[in-house]
């Protein structure tokens, strides 16, 4: 292989280095949702979109709020084809 072959190598690795380690930091995000929760303890935003809560000290919280308006911030991840979202903090706006 020549020097040019080399480099290819060299850059098609590093390139997948890369993705391999910024895809986790990536999907763990931290957003702010707003809208409300269902019978199910799901986290419905105003746009339509279904986010598992995450049982943590605040989820916990926030999944007894159920019918009320609540803007929520967290990390979410995508776990069996389900959105999940870790709550950190949170208002109720109702």
């Amino acid at each position: 292989m020549g020097k040019n072959g080399k480099k290819w190598v060299i850059g098609i690795l590093a390139l997948a280095l890369v993705a391999f380690f910024a895809g986790p930091a990536l999907s763990g995000d931290a957003i702010t949702i707003t809208g409300t929760i269902n019978e199910d303890g799901e986290f419905i935003t105003d746009d339509g979109k279904t986010y598992d809560v995450v049982d943590t000290e605040k989820g916990d919280e926030v999944v007894e709020m159920v019918d009320k308006k609540v803007k929520a911030t967290g990390t979410v991840e995508e776990s069996e084809g389900k959105m999940m979202i870790s709550i950190t903090e949170y208002e109720v706006l109702e």
